[in-house]
């Protein structure tokens, strides 16, 4: 007589799956329900962020330049890092980088500075982490806009990768929404959440390679880089934009398993907590 494994509520782990995939399919059919209303959301975010500043959307482009400037001339100048190009190759990574910490940053505050919008349009709490990262997106891409010339006038190869480059954003976007409504929900449940998500991005700021490349990590320390997400969409940007070169399948595998296994564990997670956000709210 065969037996089954079973939860710890008693059902086939079979069943756990389907209910599991039920919930998944259930939650993005709810946002893809309330498109128009996270839209409207974005949108407004938008207007917000920028109305009233005399450099407008300029800030976008200004934040990562002035960054790259800054650590051109330290890593150059006074570290004496021997890169080519080293302005452009810090570019590549740091880009990218702003995108994901501004977005995950600020959608992590997004339920609480803004639940009325939850009672008001009846939407699933996941909307407004996600309307949060369209307005970053938003923001990130005309800055994109204006730099992207600049590495296909450095290697004019780079927009014939233009599809995998769009790829390797949508990618990012998923990797970032999955997080974002973990820690959203989290900072329901305990303020405190939004100033460890703070001190969690600098670690893993310096422990991304941005302004190095794996290489010239130590082999006993390596392991680190192979750990982190990161790792590979700062490989995935830099190979396309400063290299000019294809990626290789191990890399996009990499993206791919690490934004599924984000949106479909913060989701669930998400959903655990969905008793604890009601009395948190």
């Amino acid at each position: 007589m065969t037996s089954r494994i079973q939860d710890n509520q008693g059902r086939p782990f079979s069943q756990k799956g389907v209910a599991q995939l039920n919930l998944l399919v259930g939650r993005i059919s709810s946002l893809i329900k309330y498109r128009r209303v996270i839209l409207q959301i974005a949108v407004a975010r938008i207007k917000a962020k920028y109305l009233g500043l005399k450099l407008g959307i300029w800030i976008s482009v200004l934040n990562p330049l002035l960054v790259m400037l800054v650590v051109s001339f330290v890593f150059t100048r006074i570290i004496k890092l021997e890169i080519t190009n080293f302005p452009l190759f810090a570019l590549s990574g740091i880009f990218p980088w702003l995108f994901f910490t501004a977005a995950l940053s600020e959608a992590a505050h997004s339920i609480v500075s803004q639940q009325n919008l939850l009672y008001q349009f009846k939407l699933p709490k996941e909307a407004l982490p996600l309307a949060t990262i369209i307005a970053e997106f938003f923001s990130f891409l005309v800055g994109w806009c204006i730099i992207y010339p600049l590495f296909i006038v450095f290697n004019p190869q780079t927009i014939l990768l233009l599809p995998v480059l769009i790829l390797v954003l949508a990618l990012l976007f998923c990797f970032i929404f999955g997080l974002a409504i973990v820690f959203a929900a989290l900072n329901v449940i305990s303020r405190d959440t939004g100033q460890l998500l703070g001190v969690i991005l600098m670690f893993w700021f310096w422990v991304t390679p941005i302004f190095y490349s794996v290489d010239m990590v130590p082999q006993d320390f390596r392991w680190i880089s192979y750990l982190n997400p990161m790792t590979y969409f700062t490989i995935g940007f830099r190979d396309l934009l400063f290299h000019g070169k294809m990626l290789s399948l191990a890399i996009i595998g990499a993206m791919l398993m690490f934004s599924g296994v984000s949106v479909f564990c913060g989701l669930l997670i998400s959903a655990k907590l969905d008793n604890k956000i009601l009395k948190g709210i």
